[in-house]
């Protein structure tokens, strides 16, 4: 594996030594790589540029909040059931540090995988089948909640790895 590694997807290593030919599925394999890593960085870049709105609103309310000031005032006077202490712009800005921080481990993890895992990827269907289902549950609620950025996001993310994965069984 550790040569396999060293000398790209593209190589055929045959009792331990390189050979410069690529094997005959290399390129859906690399091609299957880079769409998975591609989707994964869009919901990475998604989950951080949440995180960036969802911190600079802590300091100056600009992203997250209601436009009515009024109503984010009454967030910050009304405490919520579960526990008195908390109020309800505090829970909204934590909920939404959390959304970040799920699509921040979702993409970076899937990144991770197709950077350094990707042998083990590509072999299990399970893997493919939770990065499309996760993906296709983003799109879901983006389409039901959110706005065009989020749907576009999430729906081209959800394209990469559907085509990742079905070049990958192409073969």
């Amino acid at each position: 594996m550790l040569v396999a590694a060293q000398h790209g997807p593209r190589s055929n290593i045959s009792n331990g030594a390189a050979n410069p030919r690529p094997s005959p599925q290399s390129p859906h394999l690399t091609m299957s790589q880079i769409l998975l890593a591609a989707g994964a960085l869009i919901f990475l870049a998604l989950g951080a540029g949440h995180a960036v709105l969802t911190l600079r609103d802590l300091s100056v309310p600009r992203a997250f909040t209601p436009t009515d000031p009024s109503l984010r005032r009454a967030m910050q006077e009304s405490t919520l059931a579960l526990s008195p202490r908390l109020n309800f712009w505090n829970a909204w800005l934590g909920f939404n540090l959390s959304h970040s921080l799920g699509l921040v481990l979702f993409g970076g993890g899937l990144i991770t995988v197709a950077w350094l895992h990707f042998p083990a990827y590509a072999q299990s269907l399970s893997m493919q089948v939770a990065a499309a289902v996760v993906a296709g549950a983003y799109l879901v609620l983006s389409l039901r909640f959110w706005f065009w950025g989020p749907v576009a996001g999430t729906g081209i993310g959800l394209v990469c790895f559907l085509t990742a994965a079905f070049l990958l069984h192409a073969t």
